[in-house]
């Protein structure tokens, strides 16, 4: 946006009036130079064009900024370089040093706050399932310790060894029981043996019965199929005479039978005769009618051979006058032969002038060739030698560039191998100093680590006193549960003896 001009007080209100001067057709260049309530800031603006405000170019600049331009540029040496990175470094770690303290000092602030502040009902709810999870996860824990285990191994023995005793009694006592039981079930088992012997028995005589009465049902039966068979005998006896009877009445009718197809026979025999008489008459009937019609058949051969002569000979006029013309014709073939053989000869001198003026042709346009050949050969000779000369320029001054550039790449690999080896100096010398000062920092370490390992010791024997007296604590707490659960005491005396070992 381009610049505004200073606001004008109103003639009479007295207050700002913003107008831009561009709308009045100024043509003369404008600069204004402003600048903030603190000075640090300075406006330069291009000259103002004619053409509209919008084209107009503004480039704000600080007043910093202004003089950094103005003074020279300064050219810094690796040293130089190394120093500014230190100390970009060294006001680095100093700003975390005192971001980490204000850090720590509100963290300790929040936590003073926190404990001051009395606790929710969530905050208690969650205390106490804390509490528990923490009590749950310590029981687990010295569960887990060899000593425990082996307490509560001998707890399982001991408790083991109780229900064991339990079982033999209680073995015993169910023996006793099944003895009686077996004694109560033989007797029952007695008196059911007798009353399955009475029903027996019973089931026997009550058979008997039955046998007998089923043999009277037999005999009774016996008695009545034989009665059937005497019956089906005097009914069969009767269909065997019925049956005497049919044979005769059909042997009679097998006699007139008989004599109906003799009778027959006779009839057919006499009527078989006429037949063949009739046969033989007929047979002589077609001999005769079989020798007219060879009569006829030798009369019409005759007759055919008689035209076929007749044909031959016209046949044999007609190839007598056939040959004559072909005689005719032959001769004066043979005198048009004559004349084709003259124009033969004619053609053959005018085709043998033809090839040899198309051969001294050939001839002609190869010798022209050959010499136009020549000639571009000794044109192609002449640009090959002009084109090896210039190429050979070529290839000498692209050999000099070539020197040129080798010779400067030399030198710059030089230069380089001369800076890699100041660099290397100087990474040696800063190595030198961070291996002393690692080795410094090495040894405050070994230090802190022996302070550490003999707060250690003693840390370890104290908790070693107290991990004996939890023991035994839990030592006492399991022999009461045994005593509790009824265990009885020869069989907790191992565990009474038992020493706690760390």
């Amino acid at each position: 946006m381009p610049p505004q001009p200073p606001p004008r007080l109103g003639y009479r209100s007295g207050k700002p009036n913003f107008v831009d001067e561009s709308l009045f057709g100024s043509k003369k260049p404008e600069r204004s130079q402003s600048a903030t309530a603190d000075g640090s800031s300075l406006k330069l603006t291009a000259a103002a064009r004619t053409i509209s405000p919008k084209d107009r170019d503004v480039v704000t600049l600080t007043k910093n900024d202004l003089t950094r331009m103005l003074k020279p540029s300064p050219i810094m040496t690796a040293e130089d370089v190394a120093a500014a990175k230190k100390e970009a470094e060294a006001k680095r770690e100093q700003l975390q040093a005192v971001s980490k303290a204000r850090k720590e000092k509100m963290l300790k602030l929040e936590e003073e706050a926190k404990k001051q502040a009395p606790p929710t009902e969530t905050e208690i709810l969650q205390r106490q399932l804390n509490d528990a999870t923490r009590s749950r996860a310590t029981h687990l824990l010295l569960e887990q310790k060899d000593a425990v285990k082996n307490m509560n191994q001998m707890m399982l023995y001991s408790k083991c060894v109780t229900i064991r005793d339990a079982q033999i009694e209680e073995k015993k006592q169910m023996l006793a029981e099944e003895e009686e039981e077996q004694r109560r079930l033989d007797l029952m088992m007695e008196i059911e043996r007798v009353k399955a012997l009475e029903q027996y028995e019973a089931r026997e005589r009550q058979r008997a019965d039955e046998r007998r009465r089923g043999a009277a049902v037999l005999n009774e039966q016996i008695k009545e199929r034989e009665r059937e068979r005497i019956r089906q005998e005097e009914l069969r006896d009767q269909e065997r005479v019925h049956m005497l009877k049919e044979m005769e009445r059909l042997k009679e009718e097998e006699m007139q039978a008989q004599i109906e197809r003799k009778l027959q026979a006779k009839y057919l025999m006499e009527e078989v005769a006429t037949a063949n008489s009739e046969q033989i008459r007929r047979k002589e009937q077609m001999k005769v009618r079989e020798k007219e019609e060879d009569m006829r058949i030798a009369e019409y051969l005759l007759q055919k051979e008689f035209r076929e002569q007749a044909l031959a000979a016209e046949k044999e006029r007609i190839a007598k006058e056939k040959e004559m013309e072909v005689a005719r014709l032959r001769a004066m073939q043979e005198r048009a032969a004559d004349k084709q053989a003259e124009l033969d000869e004619l053609r053959a001198r005018r085709y043998q002038e033809a090839k040899e003026r198309e051969w001294r042709q050939k001839e002609r346009a190869y010798a022209e060739r050959q010499a136009a050949m020549q000639q571009e050969l000794a044109q192609a000779r002449t640009a090959q030698q002009a084109a090896k000369i210039k190429q050979k320029a070529e290839m000498a001054k692209l050999e000099h560039d070539e020197f040129m550039r080798v010779l400067a790449v030399n030198r710059q690999k030089e230069y380089e191998e001369l800076q890699q080896t100041v660099n290397s100096m100087t990474l040696n010398a800063k190595y030198k100093e961070e291996l002393l000062a690692q080795i410094q920092a090495n040894d405050e370490r070994r230090k802190r680590e022996r302070q550490a390992y003999l707060e250690d010791g003693a840390r370890l024997r104290e908790a070693a006193e107290k991990e004996k007296q939890l023991l035994t604590q839990i030592k006492e707490r399991k022999l009461t549960e045994l005593e509790q659960a009824g265990v009885p005491g020869k069989y907790r005396a191992e565990l009474e003896k038992m020493k706690v070992k760390i």
